[in-house]
């Protein structure tokens, strides 16, 4: 298992696009990834448990990987997730 914390980059949060995209991301492995924050943990190939962990910008989020490919699950999402966007 691999396991990685990340600060929520995105001045907006953990939104609905952000989400979107984290189970895109996610959905294209075959290990199992889980993403963590304030005691809630959320299966990432779901935008509805994604979007309920209700992560604020700066928040830290732990981003849990087991199977074959863990580790280029957990480096696509720590960078996905922890990238500043603009706005």
């Amino acid at each position: 298992m691999q396991t990685r914390q990340v600060n929520l980059g995105n001045a907006l949060g953990l939104h609905a696009r952000l989400a979107a995209q984290i189970v895109h991301v996610a959905s294209r492995f075959t290990c199992s990834v889980s993403l963590a924050f304030k005691g809630r943990t959320a299966n990432a190939r779901s935008v509805l448990a994604v979007m309920m962990l209700a992560a604020s910008v700066g928040g830290t989020i732990l981003i849990e990987a087991s199977g074959p490919d863990e580790a280029e699950a957990v480096e696509a999402l720590s960078s996905l997730i922890g990238h500043r966007s603009p706005h």
